[in-house]
């Protein structure tokens, strides 16, 4: 054995600092969050693929409540296995009828719990009709504290807002009482100005470098966004003639009946020049604009001060990518942002991804390689 030692020492030498130096990188925290960010995109790209919903061994799903107010708040929790302490992500729902329960976030939390991750998907009644409210952001704000209260939560937690939940996120995270708990935030498919969209939904027009371009939202949002604005008016009267007008269309008698803020609401409601939607959003009334304002992420960005990273698609019928554009353009410390555009898939559908062609191949994985950076730079904070 001596003489195996003595012959061979420079090899031994060589084995013993391979293995401490192969140790160091895997010990460094960028190499750690780069194979926990890879084991997370895997395990969805998995999900999507076999479409199952089977739970894996190594992860804890549960629903649970917490108290926002005088009200509870429902929902899912994913967590690791273990007894151990782990940052933790809320993921807040879109519009979408299966709030919490959408199979997505369901895939999402799985797969972050997966990773290392605790992932907390509070139900979001408001977003299910297309309204955004303050109730909403309350409890995306009882949600941070709920976290960070629990016994497996080491008190690193991010939020993470799709579509219209994004500006609600940005909301919450600028909360006195939370943000110094909050590491990062995730804005995707985001708006920057509740104005700019809402005017681009009514004028099927979105602004970008001054010019106005043609915009196609969803018809569901088209038919929605006008009831929302009819249903903020502080007049009862305004509220039931403007439903009424909607529904029959204009007949003198029923308009005649409106006070001026209604009467500016229809005008706004029924115009289909692009150039007047302006003008006539001013027109508004002073109340609907303040609870709007209240909702939108520029009046708030000067209280910004957190990691954020935030990105769009171009085939977006919610919101128009400019606004991703504009919010970015709005922070002042660049170092603190992600933000990547992407092409290949639409709205939130990260799915299509998986669809590659031979013809597309080449963008497909530039935009997964994206997708990990973004992940990446999101889990790296917590």
């Amino acid at each position: 054995m001596f003489e195996f030692l003595t012959m061979n020492w420079q090899w031994i030498l060589v084995g013993v600092i391979a293995m401490a130096v192969l140790a160091l990188i895997y010990l460094a925290r960028p190499v750690r969050v780069g194979l926990k960010t890879a084991a997370m995109i895997v395990s969805l790209g998995v999900s999507y693929k076999k479409n199952t919903g089977a739970i894996p061994g190594n992860i804890l799903v549960s629903e649970v409540t917490f108290r926002c107010g005088d009200r509870d708040i429902g929902a899912n929790l994913y967590r690791p296995n273990d007894k151990k302490r782990h940052s933790g992500l809320i993921l807040a729902h879109g519009a979408i009828e299966g709030g919490k329960d959408d199979r997505a976030l369901r895939f999402g939390g799985q797969s972050l719990a997966g990773a290392g991750y605790v992932a907390l998907v509070p139900q979001l009644d408001n977003l299910n009709r297309l309204r955004l409210h303050q109730d909403d952001v309350d409890a995306l704000v009882a949600g941070v504290r709920y976290l960070s209260g629990q016994e497996f939560c080491n008190g690193k937690i991010g939020l993470m807002g799709v579509c219209l939940s994004a500006p609600l996120v940005f909301s919450a995270a600028v909360e006195p009482s939370i943000s110094r708990n909050v590491a990062v935030i995730t804005c995707w498919g985001g708006f920057y100005n509740i104005n700019d969209w809402l005017q681009a939904v009514i004028a099927q027009h979105y602004v970008d470098g001054g010019e106005a371009k043609p915009w196609k939202p969803r018809t569901l949002l088209i038919e929605e966004a006008p009831k929302w604005l009819i249903e903020l008016l502080p007049d009862a009267s305004d509220r039931v003639c403007l439903e009424e007008l909607l529904k029959a269309g204009s007949t003198s008698s029923v308009r005649g009946r409106l006070s001026p803020s209604g009467q500016a609401t229809y005008e706004l409601l029924t115009n289909r020049d692009p150039k007047r939607v302006g003008e006539l959003w001013e027109r508004l009334d002073p109340k609907v604009r303040r609870t709007l304002n209240s909702l939108s992420p520029h009046t708030k960005i000067a209280q910004h001060n957190t990691k954020i990273a935030i990105i769009h698609t171009l085939n977006d019928d919610v919101i128009p990518w400019v606004e991703s554009c504009k919010l970015v353009d709005a922070i002042d410390d660049k170092n603190k942002v992600y933000f990547r555009i992407f092409r290949q898939f639409y709205h939130v559908s990260i799915e299509d991804l998986l669809k590659a062609r031979i013809s597309n191949l080449h963008h497909v994985i530039s935009e997964a390689a994206q997708l990990y950076l973004y992940m990446y730079s999101i889990l790296y904070q917590l």
